[in-house]
């Protein structure tokens, strides 16, 4: 992790020193919205996010706000775990869930360009939340309660967690018909510290995973 902060740093700083040639250094702007896919231990999670901010040093370095999620709705896949105590949930004490995960931080993109493609570095520090949850017939309780009361008992109450996460990667932009508008593909490299759950009390559905993504740019040029 501290080889991680001090490349970063190294980066911004060549960034920055460069830029001081610059007296008047160009603020721009940017969204970008993007799906994607993170490869995690035995399936695909479907994602959905976007980041936006500003662009500094003739769109050199962005800085923003990144912000994506595994929703559980549009991710099928099921884990079972056995319920805390033996408990016993409408006649069974195997807990059948999905799995939902959102994640929220800084942007700091480094940008290059070679020919008529830009590239950037795109870095992330944040927060992220996730947990399990019964779903379909499941959430119909068998005394009326709400679901979430249940998930807590049967989860002891480690149904979800919240960390902190480091992301870091690679991302080409190319070049559209229409300007201020581009389209690319991203690699990036996730990392989560603190977050456990009762299925997953290691911590590791989230870590040290590759996450693809693919975005639609608006930005000034």
């Amino acid at each position: 992790m501290k080889n991680i902060l001090l490349i970063t740093l190294l980066i911004l700083t060549q960034f920055l020193a460069k830029a001081q040639d610059n007296p008047q250094p160009k603020i721009g702007w940017f969204i970008t919205p993007e799906v994607g896919a993170m490869f995690l231990d035995g399936h695909v999670g479907k994602t959905v996010g976007a980041s936006f901010g500003v662009q500094l040093f003739k769109n050199h370095l962005k800085v923003g706000i990144l912000s994506y999620g595994r929703s559980g709705p549009i991710n099928g896949a099921t884990f079972t775990t056995p319920a805390f105590n033996d408990m016993v949930y409408k006649g069974k004490n195997q807990l059948t869930l999905r799995a939902d995960h959102g994640a929220f931080g800084l942007l700091l993109a480094p940008s290059f360009n070679i020919k008529n493609v830009s590239f950037d570095i795109p870095i992330m520090f944040g927060t992220v939340g996730g947990g399990f949850y019964l779903f379909g017939e499941d959430r119909e309780t068998p005394d009326g309660r709400r679901v979430s009361e249940w998930e807590n008992e049967l989860m002891d109450g480690r149904d979800a967690g919240f960390g902190s996460t480091l992301e870091f990667g690679l991302r080409g932009f190319f070049p559209t018909k229409i300007a201020g508008m581009r389209w690319g593909m991203g690699l990036h490299y996730t990392t989560t510290q603190g977050w456990e759950t009762f299925y997953d009390p290691r911590g590791e559905f989230y870590n040290n995973k590759l996450r693809a993504s693919v975005f639609v740019h608006f930005g000034s040029n």
